[in-house]
């Protein structure tokens, strides 16, 4: 997959003027040089920030120093994958298997809400309450 040149979230006029100059500024050059722009549109999902991030990685945390299950305690990176195949689900792997769909999907309201599944979780089925 290519990599972006540049991404551009279109909030107002001068977005759309700076999108607009940006291609009459390349568009040509790239395609006479092999390389021609391909443009896709769709609706912008904010990413979560760095702090929602790290309240999410400290929740693990606290989750795999303080949980047992099934008589044994696990880390924070097996929770990560537990609760992201739990509450939002697996795609199937070619060869057979599956794995967690990632959290990166989850626009910043999605992950909220997930964040608060998992806490709710954390109380209610495991006994640990976070903060």
């Amino acid at each position: 997959m290519a990599q972006a040149l540049r991404t551009f979230v279109l909030r107002g006029d001068n977005n759309a003027q700076a999108l607009w100059a940006f291609l009459k500024g390349n568009w040509r050059q790239m395609a006479d040089a092999g390389k021609p722009l391909a443009i896709s549109v769709a609706e912008h999902r904010a990413q979560r920030s760095t702090q929602a991030n790290k309240k999410y990685w400290a929740t693990l945390n606290d989750i795999a120093e303080n949980a047992w299950l099934d008589g044994r305690q696990y880390s924070s990176a097996a929770w990560h994958c537990y609760f992201a195949s739990l509450f939002i689900g697996c795609e199937d792997l070619p060869g057979g298997g599956t794995t967690a769909i990632s959290t990166t999907t989850l626009n910043v309201e999605e992950f909220n809400a997930y964040l608060e599944r998992i806490m709710h979780f954390a109380a209610t089925e495991l006994g640990v309450e976070l903060i």
